[in-house]
């Protein structure tokens, strides 16, 4: 009996020792293949975060460069700079993306004001100012403006403060907010990296929690400045304090998150690589909005009641956009019907107007194509252009 107990336990040396070698050779800078591994200190998942980090450093000591250019808003997370160019974009003065002429600082009598407020897909992220759907609506119409408010990597808590900061005092007629499906996962995160790995975004944001009564409270952007965003990111005891509450993917993953060896977990190679697989889970956005009892699912559902409650107290006409991402057409197809058709029928029960743009596009032939999508997955041209076409009737 004692031989086969020795190798067993020759065995477990062994691997034991083998656990440890990786533990300190191959992952001892915390990266494996070009991956993040757990604990992720700092929470920092791939080159461009690392690079938005050293900016946020260099004006944090420096002043340099300013801090216009990384676009921070202490109250949205970020948000255009009126009258700052961003690659193709350009925005005016009310910092909208800009149409075929500035939104006119008056209301013109006989034109309808129309606002957009959204994401990147409504924002019309990848293509020039002239293609992007709202500006193809302006531009078709005399009696028309379209003000887009809309900014990429925003969540529908974030279109609903910009709204309220500098959309309402624009009096709209109509407020259209698109929804992109794929990214409902937004809307319970503070810090954008620690949901979406390789998001450009190395920024934090603020969010909304449910009260008991069904209410939103309003979570702000834990970070003040860039300077404070910089001192987040690079002291890990600091951005576990300021995130673990409120934030679902820290939360549910604390130990991955919290500073190195302040858990057991932390000093195997094999827990390590454990903890980073569980990390990674739960992403697809489909099984939260279909979960009735999910938070992201009442959080979705209490936002876009909120900002078409917003609307109504301007007598602003309001409509819900569903501008669905490829992967959304991909899952529509195979399960047979929307992911959202259930959230959008509570809506349209509520009395909202929804548009749901999938089947225009699954129409195209959107799906099959690439010529309607470009490299980083937004609506190209083309898809811009049919969105526009769709939408003629509801103006």
């Amino acid at each position: 009996m004692r031989h086969p107990f020795r190798r067993l336990l020759l065995a477990a040396c062994v691997l034991a020792a083998c656990d440890q070698v990786v533990h300190y050779s191959v992952l001892s800078d915390g990266w494996l293949m070009g991956r993040r591994i757990a604990p992720f200190e700092p929470p920092l998942f791939c080159e461009a975060q690392q690079k938005a980090q050293e900016h946020y450093l260099l004006h944090a000591t420096t002043g340099r460069p300013r801090q216009e250019e990384f676009r921070f808003d202490a109250q949205l997370g970020w948000a255009p700079i009126p009258g700052v160019p961003s690659g193709p974009m350009h925005f005016d003065w009310a910092g909208c993306r800009m149409g075929p002429a500035e939104l006119a600082r008056e209301k013109r009598a006989g034109v309808r004001r129309l606002m957009t407020i959204g994401c990147s897909f409504t924002l019309g992220e990848e293509v020039a100012d002239d293609e992007a759907w709202p500006h193809r609506l302006d531009a078709a119409h005399d009696d028309v403006e379209v003000a887009n408010l809309a900014m990429g990597a925003y969540g529908l808590d974030q279109a609903l403060l910009r709204l309220r900061r500098d959309g309402l005092q624009l009096a709209p007629d109509e407020i259209w907010l698109g929804w992109l499906p794929a990214a409902s996962l937004r809307v319970v995160t503070l810090y954008r990296p620690a949901q979406r790995h390789w998001s450009g975004p190395t920024l934090f944001k603020p969010r909304f929690r449910l009260n008991d009564d069904g209410s939103l409270l309003q979570v702000p952007n834990p970070a003040t400045s860039i300077a404070h965003t910089a001192k987040l990111i690079s002291r890990q005891d600091e951005f576990y304090a300021a995130t673990w509450k409120h934030d679902m993917w820290v939360s549910r993953a604390e130990r991955a998150y919290r500073a190195f060896g302040s858990s057991l977990l932390h000093r195997s190679a094999l827990t390590r690589l454990y903890l980073t697989a569980m990390e990674r889970g739960g992403r697809d956005a489909s099984d939260w909005v279909l979960d009735e009892g999910s938070e992201v699912h009442q959080l979705v559902r209490a936002l876009v009641l909120e900002t078409a409650r917003e609307a109504r107290g301007i007598d602003a006409r309001f409509k819900l956009l569903v501008l669905p991402g490829r992967d959304d057409l991909a899952d529509r197809i195979e399960r047979g019907a929307p992911y959202w058709a259930a959230v959008c029928a509570d809506f349209e029960e509520a009395g909202i107007e929804v548009v749901d743009l999938s089947d225009a596009l699954l129409a195209a032939g959107a799906l099959e194509s690439d010529e309607y999508w470009m490299g980083g997955g937004h609506y190209s041209a083309l898809g811009n252009r049919v969105v526009a076409q769709t939408l003629e009737a509801e103006l």
